[in-house]
């Protein structure tokens, strides 16, 4: 599941969750160059701002939610908590840990184009959309249940269209 957190709080968040709760919990970092008067210096910061993910069970839930710094977690249409799929929380793995620069856009900020699998280097496999035309075209994975899009650049050549998944049935903790 993903939870929301204060502002700036997801590090603390995670490790409290991993620390008090003993629970599987993870938190995106990439690298960015942050500027001072007097330096440049490079520092990890939340690929998703204020999310942390949490792997547990229902009977976990209020104890997780009692965490100082949690404000909630992310529903699907009032209906329950979304459970993010294994699959998505691998690709934003791979891509956060990859040495590529990965940029976060909102659902409603991208053009939407073809549909397509990776079919070589190091995302081989991942299957997103396409959200630019040029040659180093931007290539993006959906966290459907997040409403977000993660993008990194990735040569047109190492992308093949294919059919686009069937809908599937959103996982719920509870209703």
């Amino acid at each position: 599941m993903a939870a929301y957190t204060s502002p700036r709080a997801e590090k603390m968040v995670t490790e409290r969750i991993a620390n008090e709760l003993q629970l599987e919990s993870y938190l995106p970092l990439h690298r960015v160059l942050r500027k001072w008067s007097d330096r440049t210096k490079s520092v990890q910061v939340p690929l998703i701002p204020s999310y942390t993910f949490v792997k547990m069970r229902e009977c976990d839930l209020w104890r997780v939610r009692e965490i100082r710094g949690i404000c909630g977690f992310v529903t699907f249409r009032s209906t329950g908590i979304a459970v993010i799929p294994e699959q998505d929380i691998f690709n934003i793995r791979r891509l956060a840990d990859s040495m590529e620069e990965v940029h976060l856009h909102n659902v409603g900020q991208l053009r939407v184009g073809a549909y397509v699998r990776v079919v070589g280097g190091e995302f081989e496999g991942m299957t997103g959309y396409v959200t630019s035309d040029d040659h180093a075209g931007n290539f993006a994975i959906e966290v459907a249940d997040l409403n977000i899009y993660l993008s990194v650049t990735i040569h047109q050549d190492l992308l093949q269209v294919t059919e686009p998944p069937k809908a599937k049935p959103v996982g719920l903790l509870y209703k």
